[in-house]
This record gives C-alpha cells, structure tokens and sequence, in this order.
C-alpha cells in the first residue's frame, strides 16, 4: 500500500467518524423518522470498517504475520503474533462481522441493530484505528 492510499483510509475512517455523530441518535424512532439515515448510517459504517479491514491487512502483511484467511483473522492473526492487545479480536470481531452482513445479508440488516452500533459501539471504531495506526508506525521486521 502506498503513503497515498494509506493516506486516503485514513481519510475515509476519519471523515466517517467526523460524519456518524450527525445522524440522529437520541432516540430509536428519531433515527427511523427520517428514512435517509438508515442508508447513511450503513454506508458510513461499512466504508470505515473496510478501511479498518485494509489498514488490518496490510498490517499483516507489513509486519510478516500469517497471510488471513477472513476478514476475522486479520485481527485473530495480529492478536496471537503479539502486535494486538489479548482480546482484541473478541471485542472488534463482531465490527468485521457487521461489514460482511451489509454486504452480504443486505436484505435482512434489522435497523435496531444498525442504531445500537452506530449510538454504543462507533467508538471500537475509533480505537481500533488508533491501535492498527500503532502497529503501522512500527518499523518493519
């Protein structure tokens, strides 16, 4: 990955989270009442999640970890080589998981569920950026 594209996810992860706090949260049915935040709240989610998702990878490949499989083993993977905290790929596991029912299940993705990530798990965003940025900024083996 270049310093440009590396460059332009962190971008699209940062603009994201600038982003998400704009759609209405204090309330279920304030965020249904307008039917655009539903699909701004998706898009938003899945574009920073796959942004983590390559930032992940490339960190693999960056740092000579074993080659991922899936999606979840780019963070079981970095986690069992030492460069991720234990547990990490318990608590942002479920955040790639997310990202594949978007893309995949996207006819049966349950609005309550997009609301609950978007009000009580945005932060995991966040601070899996910051601890894959960490990991980045290591020099190479």
């Amino acid at each position: 990955m270049t310093p440009e594209e590396l460059r332009a996810k962190l971008d699209v992860i940062r603009e994201n989270l600038e982003a998400m706090p704009r759609i209405p949260q204090s309330s279920f049915d304030e965020f249904r009442a307008d039917f655009r935040n539903l699909p701004t709240a998706l898009h938003l989610l899945q574009t920073t999640i796959q942004a983590l998702m390559d930032l992940g990878g490339y960190a693999c490949a960056r740092l000579g970890v074993r080659t991922p499989a899936t999606s979840r083993d780019i963070l079981e993977n970095l986690e069992s080589a030492g460069h991720l905290p234990a547990g990490s790929a318990a608590r942002f596991g479920p955040i790639f998981g997310f990202r594949n029912r978007v893309v995949h299940l996207y006819d049966r993705i349950e609005p309550r569920i997009v609301f609950g990530i978007l009000v009580n798990e945005r932060h995991d965003l966040a601070a899996l950026c910051d601890l894959l940025l960490v990991l980045l900024q290591r020099p190479t083996p």
